[in-house]
């Protein structure tokens, strides 16, 4: 259609453009913000899952032999799966089966032990309750490792995206130059709002995935304690007469 065509239908399509351009934008914007959402909430639960994770081992300290090396040995163990098994499996939304049999290892002893004073009983349920915690927050982490958008959400998207760059092509500019430049701006915005719920959409994958920074640091002051206690332990074995 030429210039002349094309302004004499603009009041009709600014209309229309404003209630699609519109209906498009608050469902773009509600996923956008659920996006960025996800992925700090994710960034908490990890953080959240690591802290029990690392009060879980220091508490066991107080709990007599054998339940004690048992549970810290889980945790050092639990950490090194986080890092290098569960981290990669979750790039395509499944758990770690390695995991799952290191949470059951932690029930099965902790369901086991049976406390024999007031201070074990203590001991054994703020250990019970940063358990509860921390299976908790990974059941969390999980599901939101789970594809979050289907095919029809992306369709939708996609579709309403190309339907709003179409729509630019019925408003007629003297200057083509000028009309190429802002359906450009149009498009470019769009395909921005769109890179930001695929890159912050799935938490746990893609360029900007959630860290198991938590997990690391646990894992490294776990293995510094541990040796710093065995090296301790060796000047008593030394000594003599023992």
């Amino acid at each position: 259609m030429d210039h002349q065509t094309l302004t004499t239908h603009h009041d009709v399509a600014g209309y229309l453009i404003s209630i699609v351009g519109t209906l498009y934008a608050v469902v773009l914007g509600l996923i956008v913000v659920r996006s960025l959402n996800t992925y700090d909430q994710a960034r908490l639960t990890v953080a959240s899952e690591a802290n029990a994770l690392n009060n879980m081992f220091h508490l066991a300290r107080g709990l007599p032999q054998p339940a004690s090396a048992d549970i810290r040995s889980s945790c050092v163990a639990y950490a090194k799966t986080m890092v290098e098994d569960e981290w990669q499996t979750m790039e395509t939304g499944k758990p770690s089966w390695r995991a799952h049999l290191i949470i059951s290892e932690f029930w099965k002893i902790l369901s086991k032990f049976q406390p024999a004073t007031q201070r074990e009983t203590d001991l054994h349920n703020s250990i019970l309750a940063q358990m509860n915690t921390l299976s908790n927050n990974r059941h969390t982490r999980l599901t939101a490792a789970e594809p979050a958008y289907g095919w029809i959400i992306w369709t939708v998207l996609i579709f309403g995206g190309v339907v709003l760059v179409i729509f630019t092509y019925f408003f007629g500019l003297e200057k083509l130059a000028i009309h190429v430049l802002m359906t450009a701006l149009v498009t470019i915005a769009l395909s921005l709002n769109l890179f930001l719920v695929a890159l912050f959409g799935y938490p746990y994958s893609g360029g900007v995935r959630v860290a198991p920074v938590p997990f690391e640091s646990d894992l490294m002051r776990f293995r510094e304690e541990l040796k710093e206690s065995q090296n301790n332990k060796l000047p008593l074995l030394e000594q003599p007469g023992s």
